[in-house]
């Protein structure tokens, strides 16, 4: 993850401009998570570079990772709670447009990577050579593919610090919508 932050911050100051205007932004958040799938939720944390074009669309680069809680419901360990890991890589393009005097309004529509780690253990019987081994798993990692959709909403302040609120959601290739998070944002142009 670290070498991927890196590698789009190399990019991002690629594209530099010698105008006046603010073409680069960083926008960071924490807030709600909820799986739609399985009514879970739990907290999720985002960092974002963007870098916005001439034409007023902006390229965005987001690392988030959230976490989700969950009670086991079957197998030797039913009861018992757990979590999984969710780290989610997104390019998202998006316009921002102004509402008023400081005040905007900027949806964005991306692609998405994610990966999700589930911490389920599973004890399963097994017989080899006639005899009983017992075998115990505890993770499965898997990835899936697909699209995001977000709405920031932000007001800017004359230093080019922004305070606002983002809702976002994930909508995975095989299951449709399956993610969705709510959470302040915080961001400086520059």
């Amino acid at each position: 993850m670290r070498k991927l932050l890196i590698s789009i911050l190399l990019l991002s100051f690629t594209f530099i401009s010698n105008s006046q205007e603010k073409r680069i932004s960083v926008k960071s958040g924490v807030g709600y998570y909820l799986d739609a799938v399985s009514a879970d939720s739990g907290p999720i944390l985002w960092l974002e570079g963007s870098y916005r074009f001439n034409t007023g669309i902006s390229i965005n680069g987001r690392l988030s990772m959230a976490t989700i809680e969950w009670e086991m419901d079957g197998g030797a360990f039913k009861g018992y709670k757990t979590f999984e890991i969710r780290q989610m890589v997104d390019v998202v393009f998006s316009r921002q447009i102004k509402l008023g005097e400081a005040n905007y309004l900027e949806p964005g529509l991306g692609f998405k990577l994610k990966r999700d780690c589930f911490l389920r253990p599973d004890i399963t019987e097994v017989y080899s050579n006639g005899n009983y081994y017992l075998d115990l798993d505890y993770s499965y990692v898997f990835y899936e593919i697909g699209f995001t959709l977000c709405l920031d909403y932000y007001y800017q302040f004359e230093s080019n610090f922004y305070l606002g609120l983002r809702a976002d959601s994930n909508i995975i290739w095989a299951l449709g919508f399956e993610g969705l998070s709510v959470t302040p944002l915080f961001g400086f142009r520059f």
